[in-house]
């Protein structure tokens, strides 16, 4: 097997492991069915991820040694908060007005979630490892990709089948949940 279709196979299949049940797939799911904006929720997900991990790529161990990532880690366990109580007191009668600052706040929980996430550095280490930066960027983004359908997927069958009112609930209480979660993980290391 050449050495792109292995690096591409093993990155995509590395990222894929690493992503389902994460943090950044389940709240994908969650800003999907807030939002009912599956595929932009979806778009703004990748989006995130892509431009993280582009980040890893280009300048990777410059920017893990110029940044405190316990800080942006932070920065996004309060985000995951704000948004989980958004989520409690939001107005469902604006849901247009309001989907645009949950894809937002999608793309942007994703983004800081990624900074020093498990899948960067596997994507790091790939690129170090095989000298292939394109293809192994380009194998990340199909496992997130693939990862995070599946979770949209569920989440869009489970909010058929389920009232409103108690997605936006327990979906409020997993994003504070991760966000508790992220802040005692940085705090206490």
């Amino acid at each position: 097997m050449n050495s792109e279709i292995y690096t591409l196979a093993t990155t995509i299949a590395l990222v894929f492991i690493a992503e389902l049940g994460d943090k950044t797939m389940i709240s994908t799911a969650i800003f999907a069915v807030q939002t009912r904006r599956f595929l932009a929720v979806f778009l703004a997900s990748i989006l995130g991820f892509t431009l993280a991990n582009v980040i890893s790529v280009v300048a990777g161990f410059i920017v893990r040694q110029a940044l405190d990532l316990s800080i942006v880690q932070l920065v996004a366990a309060l985000l995951f908060i704000v948004v989980g109580l958004w989520m409690l007191l939001w107005d469902r009668d604006h849901v247009d007005e309001k989907a645009k600052y949950g894809i937002t706040a999608c793309f942007l929980a994703v983004f800081l979630s990624e900074m020093g996430d498990k899948t960067q550095l596997a994507v790091f280490s790939s690129v170090i490892l095989h000298g292939l930066p394109l293809v192994t960027l380009t194998g990340g983004i199909v496992g997130y990709a693939l990862a995070n359908l599946i979770g949209l997927i569920i989440a869009r069958v489970a909010s058929k089948k389920v009232k409103w009112s108690q997605v936006k609930k327990y979906a409020a209480l997993v994003m504070i949940t991760i966000g508790v979660w992220i802040a005692l993980s940085v705090l206490v290391d």
